[in-house]
């Protein structure tokens, strides 16, 4: 295993954990490194930190660039790779020690164009949670890879648990205006384009919640709906025969789950989406068997009676979260 892996690093103001990210990269087991650090026009401490480590190792590339929001930085990123392998890290997490080896590894023998894992969430109580860590195999043909994603039961949407062949990744992001679950819409497209991936579930990736994040922004519920829906939508749009009914029901799904989310809510912002949603699933009211039994009930309360849903759903709330 002596191929060149290029990391792509996504750094805005996270002084104060770049520095744990970078070393858990460097610690990697496997050695044979490109690693891009990208500034996105940070006002903190970022630019220096990435400048200094730059000078320490000859591994990593330092990239400053104005402001431009997380998917160009990924875009120019995957411009700047030389490496046959390609991984995404945000400047806020972490990686165990042995993930890019393994991931490798698993690339190799099983003759896959993507090698992915499980994910580590961890909090800001200190508290984590694994997902899942169970140690199985599961090597996926092109149908399944694609299936699997859109599912979603294992496989997490993110691009941050994954090590891609490069090639796949030139020319992957459909829509570059779609601020949230593009990582499900690039992977979309590159999952379309493998011919075989693997996945093995360890959790070899640390993922850190916290108040901030560049893909966090409670204060835009409803555009960040509205960016999910439309990500959703554009892979329902590009869907051969055999995914369209994954790919409607992950769009109708993100539909039903805004208006769970926004059910209680009296902004006016939120209840117009929600009137939105609605509309949406009267005119798909024919699709709605592609979504879980679950679902598919939560849809027809909405249309046949709102409040009705609203009841249920508190119902369900407190029964699932509250107990």
């Amino acid at each position: 295993m002596d191929k060149l892996i290029s990391v792509i690093v996504a750094a805005y103001n996270v002084a104060p954990w770049l520095s744990r990210c970078i070393e858990s990269i460097l610690a990697q087991t496997y050695k044979n490194l490109e690693i891009i650090l990208i500034d996105d026009g940070s006002t903190d401490e970022t630019s220096n930190i990435i400048d200094c480590y730059a000078k320490k190792d000859p591994r990593i590339v330092a990239v400053h660039q104005k402001n431009a929001g997380l998917v160009a930085v990924r875009d120019n990123g995957i411009e700047l790779a030389t490496g046959e392998f390609m991984a995404f890290v945000d400047g806020d997490d972490a990686l165990d020690p042995d993930m890019y080896e393994r991931l490798l590894n698993n690339a190799e023998k099983y003759d896959a164009d993507i090698s992915h894992c499980g994910v580590r969430f961890c909090f800001l109580d200190g508290h984590e949670e694994a997902h899942y860590g169970t140690g199985k195999i599961v090597v996926q043909n092109n149908f399944d890879g694609v299936k699997d994603l859109l599912e979603g039961v294992f496989i997490e949407p993110g691009l941050w648990n994954k090590l891609y062949k490069t090639s796949l990744l030139k020319d992957s992001c459909l829509d570059p205006s779609i601020l949230n679950n593009e990582d499900l819409l690039r992977n979309y497209v590159v999952f379309s384009r493998a011919k075989k991936s693997v996945y093995e579930d360890f959790c070899g990736y640390q993922y850190f919640q916290r108040d901030g994040s560049m893909s966090k922004d409670k204060d835009r519920v409803v555009s960040s709906a509205r960016h999910i829906a439309k990500a959703r939508h554009l892979i329902v749009e590009n869907a051969s025969k055999e995914i369209y009914p994954y790919a409607m029901q992950t769009w109708l799904s993100a539909i039903v789950n805004s208006i769970n989310e926004m059910t209680d809510s009296h902004d006016q912002e939120c209840v117009d989406y929600c009137k939105e949603c609605r509309d949406v699933l009267k005119k798909e009211r024919k699709n709605l068997h592609y979504l879980i039994k679950r679902q598919q009930l939560a849809a027809r309360l909405i249309l046949i009676s709102p409040t009705l849903h609203r009841k249920v759903y508190h119902v369900y709330y407190r029964t699932k979260y509250e107990q």
